[in-house]
């Protein structure tokens, strides 16, 4: 059996990135569904990318200070 050894959020850093596409999207409940598979798939891709070989907690860092910028 073959197991890939890749790098995934953690929980908390997706809970924090759909909180924070919460706020983006104007506080409109009822997308905690959607803004999580979102969150969790932008933080997974962008491990994936391999962004300046950032650690998931580096991702979330990031993304906060584009959404600030």
């Amino acid at each position: 059996m073959h197991t890939e050894n890749k790098e995934v959020p953690t929980h908390e850093q997706i809970t924090q990135r759909t909180y924070e596409i919460y706020l983006e999207n104007g506080f409109h409940p009822g997308n905690e569904l959607a803004d999580w598979l979102a969150a969790e798939k932008e933080l997974t891709e962008r491990l994936e990318r391999g962004d300046a070989n950032q650690s998931p907690t580096n991702v979330v860092q990031s993304l906060r200070k584009h959404a600030t910028a």
